[in-house]
């Protein structure tokens, strides 16, 4: 059994600009693992928001290899326990977890929604994602979006309300405003709602930092729209808390750090009356591959990460008039 990491240089379609940053590409890591069986493979999404870099995925994947028996890892037990060893990126932990995940389903001749006990797999239609971007080029930008039946705006507090204004001069799709925590005034958030009330506004997504929380509770009784927890949740939410300040919750593999995890962290916020999204990093099709898996039990699907790549390798997920659908297994 062999496991090793390849770092991959993934050029974007666009300069993906957010409230906190900007890029024109990402490195990802693919994990492979090689056995017997096969080789199963998933993937590491860096993200800096959770002070994750190319060399400290890389040097804990290193440290974690050198002190780990993969020849012990023989049921979601021993996986658990020799993950949770040692502190590491959530990513690099998701990646972990699902590529011996994958080789454990596949010696029990399962697949992975049966392996994890989930809803039958299925397509979902996905939202598209736009960065924040100059006025006049949104135009261009949503000419061959189409088919998709909601777009995901990036936006911040400065620029948010001239982008909108603009993006509804050109479809009428439904909208959700994602601000990456852009917002540090309750005040002038609220003034921004109050412009934007009358466009289709399906959700917003964490106006605020995740340590804002009174501010979260006390918007959440005024606002007129479904708010979204993002950076609010990651590999465990208190949603007794998260409730009062949130209508749904976004669930990211790359921040879970677990299919488990993310499975019951949907399941948790059913039972708390909450809706849920399946989201993603900026990823191949190896990741979102994975993160299909979750598309029958949440109410939104945000998947779109690897249609923001140039020339996207793996062609493992098929995109058809804003449709998702497994091409081929992982």
């Amino acid at each position: 059994m062999k496991l090793w990491l390849e770092k991959i240089h993934l050029d974007l379609s666009v300069n993906w600009k957010l409230s906190r940053n900007q890029t024109t590409f990402k490195e990802n890591f693919i994990v492979h693992l090689e056995t017997s069986l096969g080789i199963f493979r998933s993937e590491i999404a860096p993200n800096i928001r959770y002070g994750e870099t190319v060399n400290s995925i890389k040097a804990q994947a290193e440290e974690w290899a050198s002190f780990t028996d993969l020849t012990r890892i023989n049921s979601l037990e021993v996986l658990s326990r020799e993950l949770d060893h040692r502190p590491m990126h959530h990513s690099l932990r998701f990646a972990l977890e699902s590529v011996f995940i994958s080789y454990l389903a596949t010696v029990q001749g399962q697949s992975l929604v049966e392996f994890l006990q989930l809803p039958p797999l299925k397509a979902a239609a996905t939202s598209f994602s736009m960065p924040i971007m100059p006025v006049g080029e949104i135009a261009d930008y949503l000419k061959p979006l189409g088919a998709f039946q909601s777009l995901k705006i990036k936006v911040d507090a400065e620029s948010a309300e001239e982008m909108l204004k603009e993006i509804v001069r050109h479809t009428s799709v439904k909208l959700r405003v994602d601000a990456n925590e852009g917002w540090k005034d309750l005040d002038a958030y609220m003034r921004f709602e109050q412009k934007i009330k009358r466009m289709n506004i399906e959700l917003i997504e964490q106006p605020f930092p995740s340590d804002l929380g009174l501010e979260y509770r006390e918007l959440k009784k005024h606002t007129s729209f479904t708010l979204l927890a993002d950076e609010s949740i990651e590999d465990v939410g208190d949603f007794s808390e998260l409730k009062k300040q949130f209508h749904a919750v976004n669930i990211k593999l790359m921040k879970t750090g677990s299919l488990i995890k993310a499975r019951d962290l949907i399941l948790e916020a059913k039972r708390h009356d909450m809706k849920a999204m399946i989201g993603c990093m900026i990823e191949t099709t190896i990741g979102i591959s994975y993160g299909m898996l979750f598309n029958s039990m949440v109410e939104y699907v945000d998947l779109d990460g690897f249609l923001l790549i140039k020339d996207e390798p793996f062609k493992l997920v098929k995109e058809n008039e804003g449709i998702l659908d497994i091409a081929q297994g992982v």
